[in-house]
């Protein structure tokens, strides 16, 4: 039984060896192709530009294929550009000598955190004759230092293959060049100008480049009709800082409007703005012949010089309040005994401040208007009232407090008094035929008074706010008896003789002259030593 067993077995196992010898070389031989070996393929080739600025690195790649009569699969690796800056695009070009875009797939290693992924864009590219896909991976560096990509791994229909590491340094970011930016300002404007004289307008133009010219010539081609314009060349106020004296004269009493205008120089453009110098009719000098005796005033005699001649003081009759009599003795005293030294001039500097700061400056408004007849002074003008140095609408407002303040506690402490009598006597409060109130009719009356002094106030503010937005800008002050010139020169021609104790505001310094103007209109620069501030 056992050699019949050996038998049945012996004939069921040499068939099935006989099988398995004749498939195992079937096997074997496709085995190459389904099991991929290292190092299968080389994707040889020299290194390719295909836009300026672009580097291109080769990479050889493990390729894996079912087709052992397919082409090899190329991969090349690019970047650009070739001296990378953070901050700046930088891109990853993955090259696949395979002619359709949609069939290559491109997996990405993991990107560092340094670099910002901006996009990725896959385009049919031209090399060698060949149609080959382009996959972009465009980054934003943001961090300097080496950067190290892993392997990208590309597939396409029946083919894989691996690309190298890549390695790359960002470097820091160039200076950024200067960027200016120039403009024109009006840096001195002209408040007026008289019809036929001179005045001067001062252009400033800032943030020009100093390696460049400054441009000359603004107004060369943009001339107004009424009036003639002298352009000095630019001088150097700072880096880049340059100014320009425009020189007009009125020809008539009609405003010069400068239009507003561009103009190109050294690559950039300028904008000059509109500039309106308002006119003033043209001043008429009458100098009547007298007599050598019967000169009124003080002149100036051919040296430069002024000839002095007495003027008494006014004798003054003015009736002041009691509780300001005196403050107004003591200031009459002062002013008194400046005029008799012969400083005229400070004199009235002294009562003009005191006609503006003292509680008594109303009261001196009349003596100072008989001293300027004294030295022949022209139109002048009444210093604006400033108790203690405060503005008269804060005295106006803390009385109208004060007044309330007191009405208030009036009215309350009365309500109070009736309210009480009211309940210790249970009595009904008689009605008025004015109020329904005891006291109403006091009450009306002071209302009245009230209203009557807003209204006062009202008409005396809003009757000089125009008066006052009229009012040259600048510093009050009084002249001694002094040239003015047309520029701060003593060389310069001379635009008016102003006599002594002439007010006058000052509107801008320079060096040792000031440009001072008169109420009139008249106006020119003089020499420190003669103004007096106040």
């Amino acid at each position: 039984m056992e050699k019949q067993g050996m038998g049945e077995r012996k004939r069921f196992l040499r068939p099935g060896l006989l099988i398995f010898f004749l498939i195992l070389p079937g096997l074997l031989i496709p085995g190459g192709f389904l099991f991929p070996q290292a190092n299968a393929t080389d994707a040889t080739g020299a290194a390719i530009t295909t836009e300026p600025g672009e580097t291109v690195s080769k990479t050889t790649g493990e390729e894996f294929s079912e087709d052992p009569a397919s082409p090899p699969l190329v991969v090349q690796i690019e970047t650009s550009s070739a001296n990378p800056v953070v901050n700046s695009p930088w891109s990853v070009y993955i090259l696949v000598n395979h002619p359709n875009p949609q069939e290559v797939n491109v997996i990405p290693p993991r990107f560092p955190a340094s670099l910002a992924l901006e996009r990725v864009r896959t385009e049919s590219r031209s090399i060698r004759d060949e149609r080959w896909t382009r996959v972009e991976f465009r980054f934003t560096p943001m961090n300097v230092g080496a950067v190290s990509l892993g392997s990208f791994e590309v597939g396409v229909p029946g083919r894989q293959a691996v690309t190298g590491a890549t390695n790359v340094r960002f470097r820091e970011e160039p200076r950024t060049v200067r960027r200016y930016t120039p403009r024109i300002r009006v840096a001195v404007p002209i408040a007026s100008v008289p019809s036929g004289e001179q005045g001067e307008l001062i252009l400033e133009l800032s943030d020009w480049d100093p390696q460049k010219k400054a441009p000359e010539g603004l107004f060369r081609s943009n001339l107004p009709r009424n009036a003639i314009l002298e352009e000095a060349p630019p001088t150097a106020a700072g880096e880049g800082v340059y100014r320009y004296t425009i020189t007009i004269i009125a020809l008539d009493e009609n405003n010069v409007v400068l239009e507003p205008f561009s103009l190109q120089a050294e690559g950039f453009t300028l904008s000059i703005p509109l500039i309106t110098v308002p006119v003033l009719p043209a001043l008429v000098v009458q100098s009547p012949v007298l007599a050598e005796d019967e000169i009124p005033g003080d002149e100036i005699s051919n040296d430069g010089t002024p000839d002095t001649i007495p003027h008494p003081f006014p004798a003054s009759s003015e009736k002041v309040f009691f509780l300001f009599q005196g403050e107004y003795s003591r200031i009459i005293a002062e002013v008194r005994s400046l005029w008799e030294e012969g400083r005229r001039a400070e004199a009235m500097a002294e009562i003009r401040r005191n006609e503006r700061d003292s509680l008594s400056g109303p009261f001196l408004v009349s003596l100072r208007r008989e001293m300027e007849q004294a030295l022949n002074l022209g139109f002048t003008e009444d210093e604006r009232w400033r108790p203690l140095k405060l503005p008269l609408l804060s005295w106006v407002i803390l009385g109208l407090i004060v007044l309330f303040a007191g009405l208030f506690l009036l009215v309350f402490r009365h309500r109070l008094r009736a309210q009480r009598n009211a309940i210790l006597s249970n009595a009904v409060l008689k009605k008025n035929v004015t109020s329904r109130r005891r006291g109403g009719f006091r009450n009306i009356i002071i209302l009245v008074l009230l209203i009557g002094l807003v209204a006062v106030f009202l008409e005396e503010g809003l009757g000089n706010f125009f008066i006052r937005r009229l009012t040259l800008k600048g510093n009050p002050a009084v002249l001694e008896q002094t040239p003015a010139y047309r520029v701060p020169d003593i060389k310069g021609a001379v635009n008016v003789r102003f006599g002594e104790g002439q007010p006058v505001i000052i509107g801008a310094y320079r060096l040792d002259w000031c440009y001072a103007e008169s109420p009139d209109g008249r106006a020119g620069w003089v020499k420190r030593e003669a103004v007096i501030s106040y």
